[in-house]
């Protein structure tokens, strides 16, 4: 099930009306980019759009909108069409590779089978690396007839700048918060503290809010219990904090042990643990707007013992941490060096 058809009391693709809009308008005009670059937050609605595109270009009813009931409607509904190509990483991989463009580049070498416009997506386009990127360009430059590309990507930073500049970049607004709550409790009937929770965690991102609450349950997620695991974590952080002793420091690394243990989980890891110290650093002055509601007594206890300057460099250890590991920095020893960052600016604290 895609995340659109999780929605039924709003739309996403509405919410990206003036971006669903513009994409009409240049269909309508006859006059397709060798490129156009989706870029935006995940889970917006992105690759739905570029495969709405795609039916848009071929619809054989000629509109300039998918009808949804032609043949070849139907074909890329169904992930038969043709010439409807897609690069994605590879399973296990963390790169999109030169080969994989390069495989894709003979894929196109020829005229379309059958479609007016040949659609090449390229999702997790930031992800290929630079020698792929390189090869891409050759095509971009002198595209074959007949084809376009779309880019899905979340860090255009990571993208050459040449690359950027033959494409038509297309915006994706990010869901709000309110949207994501929204959509938790009218459609899934989740708690409300919990839809706070999961939406302030997430990031803009709904599927991930799901994830956090068990609700995907077609997801290689469900095998991860995430509000046991977000339960045990904030645990976990309160005891390194709220303990004295020289145990705080054993606490630290044991937790560095068992977060190494599962690298898959990193990332969702990072997010929980920013709302943590996020709410550490708010608590005092705000304490209603903290995320872990749940969390209320803990947080109460923990500001009473630390002063505000330290729990702002401790959220900054957390940052610096975010982009080691996103450096592809050794996952054991960062996680320790900011552990013990932890533990020796609260030891400080104690002793001074």
């Amino acid at each position: 099930m895609g995340i659109d058809q999780t929605m039924s009391d709003f739309d996403q693709l509405q919410y990206q009306a003036k971006t669903v809009s513009e994409l009409t308008i240049i269909i309508q005009a006859k006059k397709i980019p060798n490129a156009l670059l989706f870029s935006g937050n995940e889970n917006t609605g992105r690759k739905e759009s570029a495969f709405l595109f795609a039916k848009a270009c071929n619809c054989l009813k000629e509109t300039g909108i998918a009808c949804n009931t032609c043949k070849s409607c139907r074909k890329i509904d169904a992930d038969s069409h043709p010439d409807i190509l897609c690069v994605n990483l590879r399973k296990g991989k963390k790169i999109i590779s030169i080969s994989q463009i390069r495989e894709m580049g003979l894929a196109i070498s020829s005229k379309p089978n059958e479609a007016k416009f040949r659609m090449v997506l390229i999702l997790n386009a930031d992800l290929m690396n630079r020698q792929a990127q390189n090869a891409l360009l050759k095509m971009l430059e002198e595209p074959p007839e007949k084809t376009f590309f779309i880019l899905i990507a979340n860090k255009t930073s990571y993208l050459l700048p040449t690359i950027i500049s033959r494409c038509r970049d297309i915006r994706f607004k990010p869901l709000t918060d309110k949207l994501i709550e929204h959509c938790l409790i009218n459609e899934f009937k989740v708690d409300k503290q919990m839809a706070v929770i999961a939406s302030k965690t997430a990031d803009s991102d709904l599927k991930k809010a799901m994830m956090y609450l068990n609700l995907n349950q077609n997801d290689e997620a469900k095998d991860v219990d995430w509000i046991k695991r977000r339960k045990w974590l904030l645990n976990a952080l309160a005891s390194i904090i709220k303990t004295d002793s020289n145990t705080c420091i054993s606490k630290g690394l044991m937790l560095s042990q068992k977060l190494s243990f599962n690298p898959d989980l990193i990332d969702d890891t990072i997010a929980i643990m920013k709302t943590f110290f996020r709410d550490l650093m708010i608590f005092k002055l705000y304490p209603k707007k903290i995320v872990n509601l749940d969390f209320f007594d803990t947080f109460t206890d923990i500001s009473q013992m630390v002063e505000t300057k330290k729990k702002c460099d401790w959220t900054g250890y957390l940052y610096e941490t975010e982009k080691r590991l996103a450096s592809n920095c050794t996952l054991r020893l960062t996680l320790d060096k900011f552990f013990l960052k932890i533990v020796t600016n609260k030891r400080k604290l104690i002793y001074d």
